[in-house]
């Protein structure tokens, strides 16, 4: 009795099926220990895309419409003491009254560095004390020059004055003084922290300038 032929061993693949593609087969090489660690891999890549965000975040940004600095910073304090009484009781003891105030000239520099008009709208400043805080805004072209009326003694630090409404052209360079005044005394005064003059524009961001100490 003949045994016959045996048959051929089965094929592990299944004709039917397409080979895998060699990024299939080189990961699966990489995950068997195989073609070297993934991790590497993973490492380089994660800090291209860190650099990739880093530059896109740096380039993409656009560069502040203004620049300004406080070239100089003059402090006025006043203090006055009155003695008054009631008008009904002339004899009645004396009640004193002082009154302290300090008025801050800043000498203010602004340059437009976008490519349109900008428009100065507002300005004001907060000098901060040890627990508290002062913001007084810019005086008017009207008070301004009381200002140097009242005080003649600061005339001869006079400037032009940096106004409200000022229209500063693409490119170009504006200066002048802004007038603050603070109910605060000379001691408190030279126990600042800090001083920030805020400059606000017409649809444009704020611009801070620290004032120096």
């Amino acid at each position: 009795m003949s045994t016959g032929i045996p048959p051929p061993p089965a094929s592990s693949s299944d004709p039917s099926k397409p080979p895998p593609s060699p990024q299939r087969l080189a990961l699966a090489s990489a995950y068997s220990g195989g073609g070297g660690s993934l991790l590497p891999r993973i490492a380089i890549a994660a800090v291209l895309v860190t650099l990739a965000i880093g530059a896109y975040a740096y380039f993409g940004q656009k560069p502040p419409v203004a620049a300004g600095e406080i070239t100089h910073l003059t402090a006025y304090p006043i203090h006055r003491v009155s003695n008054s009484a009631l008008a009904a009781e002339p004899r009645a003891a004396k009640v004193e009254n002082t009154f302290d105030e300090i008025v801050v000239i800043a000498e203010v520099r602004l340059h437009n560095q976008s490519k349109g008009p900008l428009f100065l709208s507002d300005m004001y400043a907060v000098v901060s004390l040890p627990g508290e805080e002062h913001r007084s805004f810019a005086a008017s072209a009207k008070d301004f020059n009381r200002v140097f009326v009242a005080y003649p003694e600061l005339n001869p630090t006079k400037q032009q004055p940096l106004v409200r409404d000022t229209t500063i052209p693409a490119g170009e360079t504006v200066a002048g003084q802004v007038i603050f005044n603070y109910p605060i005394t000379k001691d408190q005064w030279d126990l600042r922290r800090s001083l920030d003059l805020t400059v606000s524009f017409l649809h444009q961001n704020d611009l801070t300038l620290p004032a120096p100490q």
